[in-house]
């Protein structure tokens, strides 16, 4: 596994040891930039005064300026340093590091855009240079974060097409595209390449102990979609004669994605943990308020019976929100320790405040019927019984 990409798959907002590493190694390393194609050299002129707005000195200066406040950390400093290169002396356009350096301050400040489209013109202008592998994963990850999926369908397209791939970045490729497919509702085009990536995962047994680097995280994600959307296509209401068999088959794809889900919730970027993370409490809060939607069976034709049938939706499926709730609450607490995660901080706590008070108003209500609620348990012992006994042969 190349290092370039189990590095970067780090959370982006604060840079770790190895990141700080990784760039002293590429600046130390670091010969003539490489240039796409035989494009002929452009000399930079370091000598000449930039007076910018937040920063100046020769380009010289200004470069140097900015790579020490990388390796510092100090992220503002180096993103106005490299700017004001930039946009003072025309030749620093053909450095790739100048545009890799300054997309990393940029993503570590947070402005995820400003980074992403640097990584992009680092990628579309010089697609030989050393960083364009990290540059790629990078993309990959703000993408996700940012919800383009269009754009993570091209940058999918973009790794694939590279004849350099190492099993994972192919993975990491398939899971983009996958992903990408599945977001935009098309199950049938992303179950391909999400069990390509799979397989792959399997057999190379990359991220088998630990926490999953990115390309294993995302193709678990991607597969916890795909099952989720299939899932969501099976209609429960208006119940038919097949109702019991169409909530086992749902129910079984929805345990299906909350395992990919929980794989996914072992990664090494916390986006991909805090994702999987509300989409399994999102999944138990939209069965619970479909299920409540179902009207009573053509049985109950007393104010009583339909009591009764209230009662036993209500208790029997309540645990749904008392499993989101609890998902919920996981979720919460990986934010509040994740640098950059106030978004799913405020997500999480306004599913988990919906489905408590989904929960309260259950109870309120069941309190309410001329049933306590153990009688509405033991109706559905009774039912239970009475339907293991039609199921047996």
């Amino acid at each position: 596994m190349p290092p370039t990409i189990t590095i970067m798959c780090r959370p982006p907002r604060y840079a770790s040891a190895a990141i700080v590493l990784l760039i002293q190694m590429t600046i130390a390393c670091r010969g003539a930039p490489a240039l796409p194609g035989k494009s002929p050299r452009h000399s930079v002129d370091l000598t000449n005064q930039i007076l910018g707005t937040r920063a100046e000195g020769t380009a010289g200066e200004l470069i140097a300026k900015g790579r020490r406040a990388v390796l510092a950390q100090r992220w503002q400093e180096a993103a106005d340093a490299f700017e004001a290169a930039l946009a003072g002396e025309p030749g620093v356009q053909y450095d790739p590091q100048v545009f890799y350096d300054l997309a990393l301050a940029y993503e570590s400040l947070g402005e995820q855009e400003k980074a992403r489209r640097r990584y992009q013109e680092l990628v579309r202008r010089f697609p030989r240079d050393v960083n364009v592998r990290n540059a790629l994963v990078r993309e990959v990850a703000l993408d996700a974060h940012l919800n383009d999926w269009a754009a993570l369908g091209e940058v999918a397209e973009t790794i694939l097409a590279r004849v350099d791939l190492d099993p994972a970045e192919r993975m990491l490729g398939l899971g983009a595209r996958g992903l990408s497919k599945i977001e935009t509702g098309d199950d049938v085009g992303a179950s391909r390449p999400i069990q390509q990536g799979l397989d792959l995962l399997d057999e190379s047994r990359y991220g088998a102990s630990g926490q999953l680097p990115v390309a294993a995280a995302m193709l678990k994600y991607a597969n916890g979609e795909l099952r989720k959307l299939r899932s969501e296509k099976i209609s429960l209401n208006p119940p038919g004669s097949d109702f019991v068999e169409k909530l086992e088959r749902r129910c079984m794809l929805l345990l299906e994605a909350q395992s990919s889900y929980a794989d996914a919730i072992r990664a090494v970027d916390p986006q991909w943990a805090l994702r999987s993370g509300y989409r399994v409490g999102e999944m138990y809060r939209s069965l619970h308020a479909e299920l409540m939607l179902i009207p009573p069976t053509t049985n109950a034709r007393t104010t009583s019976d339909k009591q009764l049938f209230y009662g036993i939706m209500h208790v029997r499926y309540r645990v749904l929100l008392e499993k989101g709730v609890e998902m919920m609450k996981r979720v919460r607490s990986v934010a509040e320790k994740t640098a950059g995660a106030e978004a799913w901080l405020t997500r999480a706590n306004a599913l988990q405040r919906e489905m408590e008070d989904a929960r309260e108003a259950e109870r309120d209500a069941i309190e309410r019927l001329p049933f306590t609620e153990h009688e509405v348990e033991r109706a559905i012992e009774i039912l239970k019984k009475k339907d293991q006994r039609r199921r047996s042969p």
